[in-house]
């Protein structure tokens, strides 16, 4: 059946639309446990810095190395709409997921990608529990609303992405996705970058010499905001870039673990850990990377050499940020979410070709049963994980600070010891958070 003209849009939406509700399969199935999570840590820090400066004043703060103006509105203004309420900003949260994976999955169909490697991607981002501190904690949700304007921003290109320079309007909903990404999370700079860099992208269309001026002008207005929230920060913030000296071999250290064994050691399950795990985890990726750019051409390997950009820029930036809380942290649930995103791509075009070779119908069938199989084995350990991360961020938090009479007036805030307990119970009833 052939859609009306004007319904025609929803041609590139039909078929990675179902992933999007898939993605909140987790948050349904499990909602009570998602309902005993409360406000933790930086969250309490937010709220008592709304109270004391107004949330107007404290959007424009700039702390340890974020300037994220934008998501400090967007978050704030939703504890207000939730009256209090952290299952609300949860919800929130699993909404924006459920946005991401629709867009990854219509990114990769546009850019080309077959229909095994996009549900499989999508499959896995949408139902994985490596990502539970993304979406168990709101702070985190920067990240995820980064994710939203790198993904709206990729699209974007793709209709002239190594075709042509793009257009005004396109120039301006690239600068518009460039400033939401960077002003939303400290990482999210790196979507500046990616714009940038595909406007510099030598085109089959138009000989480069004569479209560079126009080109150039066009990468730099994409990155002109992530520069200026770069800007801002190494001027303003004080992390860990104020002081690198002679840490840049544990930087790059860092960043290096951090890109070999994201998201494979966690996706995986596996156990062990050093530089053996670390090593043989890095050769499989970058294995599969390299056999993806050169298996692939076109948009697909356009698209997948942008992801690879935005995956090495998050590893050099978590190594500059992170290096001093130790090479075991680059593992961590938080650290997940945008590795995802630039690597299942390339497994799943992998994991595509060993099937082509297959009669049509068996290709299908083979494709389908594969398909429920490992989305069944992503979602098995949500019981336990979900379980585990509500009692230490919801069921303590709540029986210490709403039922017990008489609990230590100082360090027994989880997250943030320094913050006396009578202040968080004035916050519970300043803003009736439950």
């Amino acid at each position: 059946m052939k859609l009306p003209a004007r319904f025609a849009f929803l041609k590139d939406w039909s078929g990675v639309l179902p992933a999007g509700a898939l993605a909140l399969l987790p948050f349904l199935l499990w909602h009570r446990q998602f309902a005993e999570l409360f406000w933790f840590g930086d969250e309490w820090d937010s709220l008592d810095q709304i109270d004391r400066l107004g949330l107007w004043h404290w959007i424009w703060l700039v702390f340890a190395e974020n300037f994220v103006p934008l998501f400090k509105l967007i978050w704030g203004c939703s504890v207000w709409l939730g009256g209090g309420g952290y299952f609300f900003m949860l919800l929130l949260l699993w909404l924006t997921h459920a946005t991401n994976t629709v867009l990854l999955g219509r990114l990769l169909r546009r850019a080309g990608f077959g229909w095994f490697a996009t549900l499989l991607t999508q499959a896995v981002f949408a139902l994985t529990p490596i990502n539970i501190e993304t979406l168990g904690w709101s702070v985190v949700w920067s990240a995820a609303l980064a994710t939203t304007f790198l993904l709206l921003a990729l699209d974007s290109l793709l209709p002239w992405l190594g075709q042509r320079p793009p257009e005004r309007r396109e120039i301006a909903r690239l600068v518009v996705y460039s400033a939401g990404s960077a002003f939303c999370f400290s990482r999210g700079v790196l979507t500046g970058a990616v714009v940038a860099l595909a406007c510099l992208w030598p085109s089959s269309g138009e000989p480069f010499a004569t479209t560079w001026r126009r080109r150039l002008g066009t990468a730099t207005l994409g990155l002109l905001p992530a520069l200026v929230a770069a800007g801002l920060i190494v001027l303003l913030a004080s992390g860990n870039h104020q002081h690198l000296g002679s840490h840049v071999g544990s930087a790059v250290l860092y960043a290096v673990w951090y890109f070999c064994l994201n998201p494979l050691h966690r996706l995986l399950e596996i156990d062990s850990w050093g530089p053996r795990t670390t090593v043989l985890l890095g050769a499989a990726k970058l294995a599969v990377i390299i056999w993806g750019l050169r298996n692939s051409s076109g948009r697909v390997r356009l698209l997948l050499g942008l992801l690879l950009v935005f995956d090495l820029g998050n590893a050099a930036l978590l190594g500059l940020g992170r290096y001093h809380t130790g090479l075991e942290t680059v593992i961590s649930s938080r650290y997940q979410y945008t590795a995802l995103v630039a690597t299942l791509p390339f497994f799943g075009l992998w994991l595509e070709s060993l099937g082509r070779s297959w009669p049509a119908r068996p290709r299908r069938y083979a494709a389908g049963v594969a398909l429920l199989a490992i989305a069944l084995l992503v979602v098995r350990r949500w019981p336990e994980e979900i379980t585990a991360f509500a009692a230490e961020r919801g069921t303590a938090t709540r029986q210490l600070l709403l039922y017990e009479a008489h609990p230590p007036a100082q360090g027994a805030v989880p997250g943030i010891p320094l913050m006396p307990t009578d202040r968080a119970k004035e916050l519970i009833r300043r803003y009736d958070l439950h």
